[in-house]
């Protein structure tokens, strides 16, 4: 039996409007992160860093950013407020991978709005001073998400942004505001609707004739009649169609393979690890129950709980209980 290859493309889905500002586009198995964490993160403010690339283009956009991870920031799980301290920004920089930057960063305002406190303006100016750095915001409650970037002196929020996703080559994909085609895919629509027009009429009319016209009385000898096939229907279309096929010929159904696209939902976030840190006290920050720590030393081949080095970058479950 063949094999059959399955091929990926990537694709853009706009979220709100394209605009002249800097061109910001998340993967989406960061995007779902990002969903999740601030789910898990239903109380007081939590965050992190958005690590990614960013691109010089020669439009009114200047900028592509592409936001390729997210990296919470430790955080007690009662705090009323996040607040990022100079050893975080220090930590997430020297394990940057190369050619990334830090873009911007992500927090959860839950029930609250997706707004910018003067604290977090001010936070803003100090770690993230680049025009194209953003802030993006979170309120899982009224499920609103929004985006800020700070030009000369002044605050602007960004009307859209784009999700990266990689599709298999024959799964539909649908964008908003997508553009209809040109004047020459619509003559050519109108061709191809006379053509089959005019094949409809030439199968149709001896159909119809023989209907109105009356038989005349049969002559000679009644002989067996030619086995017809009728042609397999296809998920398509529904309209069956009749051939002729010699007694002998055995007709083959066609094989409908259905390719199902890969999983998008992400299993693993990073964390870098910050003095004081235990996996014991990571487990009990990130799912609320601290003797669940021994899925991180399990998934970094940690032989001793005890002893982590500040600054290494863990793969943490996303969701302790699927693992």
């Amino acid at each position: 039996m063949g094999t059959e290859r399955v091929t990926f493309s990537t694709r853009r889905f706009l979220v709100g409007k394209a605009g002249p500002f800097p061109r910001l586009v998340f993967r989406e198995e960061v995007m779902l992160a990002l969903d999740q964490f601030s789910h898990l993160h239903s109380e007081g403010e939590h965050g992190g860093f958005l690590i990614g690339r960013k691109h010089e283009l020669k439009t009114a956009e200047q900028y592509e950013l592409t936001v390729e991870r997210f990296v919470p920031i430790p955080q007690r799980s009662d705090a009323s407020r996040l607040v990022i301290h100079q050893d975080h920004y220090r930590t997430v920089e020297l394990a940057l991978k190369n050619g990334e930057e830090v873009l911007g960063w992500a927090h959860t305002h839950p029930g609250f709005g997706v707004f910018l406190s003067n604290f977090d303006k001010q936070q803003h100016q100090r770690f993230f001073p680049e025009p194209w750095q953003i802030a993006y915001i979170m309120d899982n409650q009224a499920q609103e998400r929004a985006v800020y970037r700070l030009v000369d002196d002044e605050w602007r929020r960004l009307d859209g942004y784009y999700v990266l996703r990689d599709m298999a080559e024959n799964e539909v994909g649908i964008t908003s505001g997508a553009r209809t085609g040109g004047p020459w895919l619509r003559v050519l629509a109108t061709v191809l609707t006379i053509l089959v027009l005019v094949a409809g009429v030439a199968i149709g009319w001896p159909l119809v004739r023989d209907l109105l016209t009356e038989p005349e009385p049969a002559r000679q000898l009644a002989v067996e009649p030619e086995p017809v096939v009728q042609q397999a229907q296809t998920e398509e279309t529904s309209t069956p169609s009749v051939v002729d096929a010699a007694p002998s010929e055995v007709e083959t159904e066609p094989r409908v393979v259905t390719i199902t696209p890969p999983p998008t939902i992400p299993r693993y976030v990073d964390y870098v690890v910050q003095r004081g840190d235990t996996l014991w006290s990571i487990a009990g920050k990130l799912w609320g129950d601290p003797s669940l720590f021994r899925l991180i030393a399990e998934e970094n081949d940690i032989a001793n709980p005890s002893s982590i080095r500040v600054g290494r970058v863990l793969r943490v479950p996303a969701d302790p209980h699927q693992r």
